[in-house]
């Protein structure tokens, strides 16, 4: 007969089953997490039916960089050198770049421009204000009873900054402020 206390014991030491029910579940769970592949060009060139790192290979990608890194890195001869071997299996491993990592150079290359921050309208009619009552002198807005955050001149000199490209920048958008 088995005491309350053995009966505590081995609910603390957990029980591993496996059920039909359990194994249901975690198939429901992998259907409701799917992978999600941000990446256009990658999301058009994945095959369901592989697992990701056959996917990645495929793609000319690589899944894992520290082992990747350890099967190129070059390997140093006992005289600190590096191996001409060693340079040639590099390369070839390498090979040519596939059509999916070309296309993706080729973007990065084309480059998506400046990234604009937009402002909130309290930050707004904060720089505004502190602008319309100072001017130049960053030195008073520093001091300022507004500047609740305690900016630096040197800190709101550098977001008076931003904020005016943002407000001659032509792409507002209508979270931004009106001004």
């Amino acid at each position: 007969m088995v005491t309350v206390r053995g009966k505590q014991r081995n609910n603390r030491r957990g029980r591993i089953t496996k059920t039909t029910a359990g194994k249901s579940r975690k198939k429901e769970y992998q259907k409701k997490h799917k992978v999600i592949i941000k990446n256009e060009l990658i999301r058009k060139n994945w095959d369901k039916s592989k697992t990701l790192k056959e996917n990645f290979a495929a793609l000319g990608l690589v899944s894992d960089v520290n082992e990747s890194y350890r099967s190129t890195h070059h390997k140093r001869a006992k005289d600190n050198e590096v191996e001409e071997g060693d340079i040639a299996e590099y390369q070839a491993m390498v090979g040519e770049k596939s059509a999916v990592v070309k296309q993706m150079e080729s973007e990065c290359k084309s480059g998506a421009g400046p990234v604009i921050r937009h402002y909130s309208p309290n930050e707004c009619s904060l720089w505004e204000g502190l602008v319309k009552d100072h001017g130049d002198d960053y030195k008073a807005m520093a001091r300022d009873k507004r500047n609740s955050l305690q900016h630096t001149p040197k800190q709101i000199k550098r977001k008076i900054e931003g904020y005016l490209k943002f407000k001659s920048a032509e792409g507002r958008t209508k979270m931004g402020c009106v001004g």
